[in-house]
This record gives C-alpha cells, sequence and structure tokens, in this order.
C-alpha cells in the first residue's frame, strides 16, 4: 500500500485493494487523505481556480485523472498559476505524468511559459525534452526558435550565379548534441536519409519570418514560387507547411496552398494532400 500515495495513477486501484481498511488507513495517515475524498464523493467537481487552497489540494492528493482534468482548467483561466502550479511539482513527477501535464500547456500558451520550457529541455525523459521543444518552436520570439532560425539559414539560401534565381540547400552533416537538447531527433525513421531527416526538422522549427530576410527580401508567395535545386523542393515545402501548421501562420498557409482555384499541382515537388489537409 505505500505506492498508493505517491503513484497517483495507482490510486484507484490502489482502493479497490484495499477495501475498508483504506478508510481506516486514511484515518492515521496523512497521505492517504485522498481515500477519504474519494470515499466522500468530493472528487466530483473542481475548485475555481480563485480557490488556492483547494486547487492545491486536489493538485497535491488528487486522483491522476483529476490532476490532468484540474491542471486544464485551471490553465484555461489562469494559465501562470496553472504552469505554477506544475513546476512546484515538476521534479517529483512521474515521466509519463510529465508529458501529460507537459501538454497542457499548449492551451494559452505564451513568452511567459519559456523559462519553464527551457528547463524542460534537460529532462531526462526524451517523449518530454521533444514536447519542450516543439511548444518552444511555437514561440517565434523564444531562444529555441532564434536557434533554430541560425541552424536552418545556414542550409539554405538563394543561389543567383546561373542568372535566374534558385533557392539552394545544403542538408546537415551532423545532428550534435546541441541540437539534440533542442528536440531534434538523431536517428531517421527506416527509408529516410538522415540529412534530410535532420534538415526537415530544423526547418518546421524555424520561425517562419526567418526566410523573408534569408532570401532577399521576398514574401512567402514569391519565396514558395521558387525554383529549388537538386530535388529539395518536396522537403523544403512540406517542412514549411508543418511549421505553418505550427505557428498557425495564415499568410504562409496561403502561399503553400496556392489560390483556392488554382488546379492541385503535381509532380515530387508538390505539397502532399496529407500536408495540406493539415492547414
Amino acid at each position: 500500500a505505500g505506492r498508493g500515495p505517491g503513484r497517483t495513477d495507482l490510486r484507484p486501484a490502489a482502493l479497490a485493494f484495499a477495501g475498508p481498511r483504506g478508510l481506516w488507513l486514511a484515518r492515521l495517515n496523512p497521505e492517504w487523505r485522498f481515500a477519504l475524498r474519494a470515499a466522500s464523493g468530493s472528487g466530483a467537481g473542481l475548485p475555481g481556480p480563485e480557490d488556492t487552497g483547494g486547487v492545491r489540494r486536489l493538485w497535491e492528493e488528487g486522483l491522476f485523472a483529476e490532476r490532468v482534468a484540474l491542471l486544464a482548467a485551471v490553465r484555461r483561466q489562469r494559465p501562470d498559476a496553472a504552469r505554477d502550479l506544475l513546476a512546484g511539482t515538476w521534479a517529483t513527477e512521474r515521466a509519463e505524468d510529465r508529458l501529460m501535464f507537459l501538454d497542457s500547456l499548449r492551451t494559452g500558451l505564451g513568452p511567459a511559459d519559456e523559462p519553464f520550457l527551457e528547463q524542460a529541455l534537460g529532462d531526462r525523459s526524451r517523449n518530454v525534452r521533444s514536447t519542450a521543444a516543439e511548444l518552444l518552436s511555437a514561440l517565434p520570439g523564444s531562444a529555441l526558435a532564434a536557434r533554430m532560425a541560425d541552424r536552418a539559414a545556414a542550409c539554405v539560401a538563394v543561389d543567383r550565379t546561373g542568372g535566374t534565381p534558385v533557392i539552394a540547400v545544403e542538408a546537415p552533416h551532423e545532428c550534435d548534441a546541441s541540437m539534440e537538447r533542442d528536440g531534434v531527433v538523431p536517428r531517421a525513421p527506416s527509408g529516410r536519409g538522415e540529412r534530410s531527416w535532420w534538415l526537415g526538422q530544423l526547418l518546421e522549427a524555424a520561425p517562419l519570418g526567418t526566410w523573408s530576410a534569408r532570401l532577399g527580401g521576398r514574401a512567402p508567395q514569391e519565396i514558395v514560387a521558387l525554383p529549388v535545386a537538386d530535388d529539395w523542393q518536396g522537403e523544403l515545402h512540406a517542412a514549411w507547411c508543418r511549421a505553418a501548421v505550427r505557428q498557425r501562420d495564415a499568410v504562409w498557409a496561403r502561399a503553400l496552398l496556392g489560390e483556392p482555384a488554382a488546379p492541385e499541382a503535381g509532380g515530387p515537388g508538390a505539397v502532399s494532400l496529407a500536408e495540406r489537409a493539415k492547414l
């Protein structure tokens, strides 16, 4: 029974196993107070965000599902309070719980979340690190977004040597430790080249505002219309599609989709229907 209080996901099973003895134990051991609350049915409703004492008690004593619901409810109304609530117990949460709780920060995501998310980049769980990096890349003003912009810009440039401007792409030659910390997954899926895999992740995470300055001050529509050398167009445009979804950039989305009445483009350089469906 000793694991019941700490593992909030196991509390329902612990209650079922303990039976009436669980209530007896709860009256003797403060760590089992959740059993008294569950027995009385007081978990049926969530305290309002203004009830700081009730929120804190439920966060510390609640069942896992209650804690997830509580964090989401507080986040909707008081984003900073929800983040502070999570930060207070972050070090003691299980990796799978940290991942679920971290995902709640998508609601109301803003610059104030950056310090906490930067700290989460050093988490021991790869999935937690990846989610933190994804959330940071959705904040174009974040330090991570700036780092990704620098890396991505080093891979893409306008080549004017042939007279007609062409986008030239040079994919990364390695995935170093700093890239991994910022959420780049080093191992490519089966059938995918490593360098194109790394490139796609950099492009997806870089702020789309990077490209106007990098590619001669062009607007998104002009950038998308430029030819791309060496069969990189499909990779480049697909990554920009994912970035437009992540950053909720309507201007880039329209540029990548083209005019509504235009026929579907074909060939290896076209943005796939799956990518378009996300926009």
